[in-house]
């Protein structure tokens, strides 16, 4: 990027202040303001601290992350928001008894240790259904590695259920399946039975207070 410093204008590397690459400008602006070379780049400063952002290059590609590193951890995704950084919760990991902390990822929020990577728990989103399969274990919503969302027992590997569709606890009028599952339809959200030979599906009810158009 062009710069303006007390003997003229420069070529200064945009890794600025891990890079103090400097060059010196080679050709003539004759019209172009002093004002105007303070910075023609954009210059990325964290949302958090105030502190330049510079550029790095990670697993998933090149981001910006907060020179101020250890100290802040605040990193954005070229031309995205600036990911914010972990907040501390009062609840204790089971595993280590760190404090857990809600972290942002690639596919949203979740909780995880704070202790990572010493100790990489990840708190799993239940939904409140039971597991229909072992009946112990509770369906909890998780994500492929392609970041889709599917539902499976939080006693896996021990219990192997799995769905693509949200299960909901509601055992089929027609074939006596024990759960039925979500799925929205131009109707609205309708309960479908999972069961392949059973074609019964419902209108899901009204959440409490719901218009009703």
């Amino acid at each position: 990027m062009i710069k303006w410093g007390k003997h003229g204008s420069f070529i200064a590397c945009t890794g600025y202040p891990e890079c103090t690459y400097t060059r010196e400008l080679t050709v003539d602006l004759p019209d172009v303001d002093k004002a105007d070379l303070s910075e023609q780049a954009d210059e990325e400063y964290c949302e958090n601290c105030g502190r330049p952002m510079v550029l790095k290059k990670g697993r998933f590609g090149t981001f910006y992350a907060c020179s101020g590193y250890p100290d802040c951890k605040t990193t954005k995704p070229i031309g995205g928001q600036q990911k914010k950084p972990d907040q501390p919760l009062e609840e204790k990991c089971p595993q280590c008894g760190s404090n857990l902390a809600l972290k942002t990822g690639r596919f949203g929020e979740f909780t995880a240790c704070s202790n990572y990577p010493t100790c990489r728990y990840v708190k799993q989103k239940t939904i409140g259904v039971k597991c229909p399969e072992c009946s112990e274990g509770e369906i909890s919503e998780r994500r492929s590695r392609k970041g889709k969302t599917f539902y499976g027992c939080n006693r896996y590997p021990d219990c192997k259920f799995v769905a693509w569709a949200k299960p909901v606890a509601e055992k089929c009028p027609q074939c006596g399946s024990p759960y039925m599952v979500e799925k929205w339809l131009k109707a609205g959200a309708m309960w479908q039975c999972p069961n392949p030979e059973c074609k019964h599906k419902q209108h899901a009810p009204q959440p409490a207070g719901a218009l009703v158009s």
